[in-house]
């Protein structure tokens, strides 16, 4: 069984994690013998595959075209990207944009993760060209002062912010709505404001997104519709 292996210094048991779409974390102590994982592993395994089933009953059936997609969608932005497959004999794998189009060049042997990595990427430069001029603008809209801005790909944040306003954003924003979206932005922003979640936060968030409610509901549900490519799968 594939699965990736996590050490976190304040872990006192190993904790196993299914993801939105399947895949398996474990996080170890540190100075853990990961030798023994395969056991422990194996004797999970039942809650392991009834967690995976709950899971993909859950989620959208829809998945265009899981980790090599027919087009991808951004309604943050309200684009959709054609997507356009070349095999090519060797050489390292390519993307090319242009026209609403993606081309994409990866040798057939590579093709299903070699071309979800190569989406993640690309998803991470758009987000970097999209969020930035947006938190821009929603920053003077409303009087907010901000550090820099980093997009990353992450796996169960949507973004944060640090005690000298820095932000941190998901690239997988632009999967969102864009009241979504902006709800997260904006979230961030507050926090430059309220670095925590007091009634004074929530009540400026209130009033620069008056109906974050619906877009806080949204997120709940968001993870499980990722498109499968979004997520890296990492073997132990």
């Amino acid at each position: 069984m594939n699965y990736s292996v996590r050490t976190h210094p304040r872990a006192r048991h190993v904790r196993l994690r299914v993801e939105p779409h399947g895949a398996l974390v474990v996080t170890v102590p540190r100075g853990f013998d990961r030798r023994q994982l395969p056991v422990l592993i194996a004797e999970r395994e039942p809650w392991i595959n009834a967690t995976r089933a709950r899971l993909a009953s859950a989620r959208p059936a829809a998945d265009l075209g899981g980790l090599m997609p027919k087009r991808i969608e951004l309604p943050a932005v309200g684009e959709c990207w054609l997507l356009r497959y070349r095999p090519q004999a060797a050489g390292r794998p390519g993307l090319v944009e242009g026209n609403g189009e993606l081309r994409v060049d990866c040798p057939a042997e590579q093709a299903g993760p070699a071309v979800a990595a190569l989406l993640r990427a690309w998803l991470k430069r758009r987000a970097t060209g999209a969020l930035l001029p947006r938190v821009q603008c929603l920053a003077e809209q409303h009087g907010f002062r901000y550090g820099k801005i980093t997009i990353r790909n992450q796996k169960s944040r949507w973004g944060s912010c640090t005690a000298c306003g820095n932000l941190s954003l998901n690239a997988r924003l632009l999967l969102l709505s864009a009241a979504a979206c902006d709800y997260v932005l904006l979230h961030e922003l507050v926090h430059t404001e309220h670095l925590d979640h007091s009634p004074a936060f929530w009540a400026r968030v209130a009033e620069v997104a008056p109906e974050y409610q619906s877009a806080k509901q949204e997120l709940k549900a968001a993870w499980l519709a990722m498109p499968s490519w979004v997520w890296a799968q990492t073997v132990a």
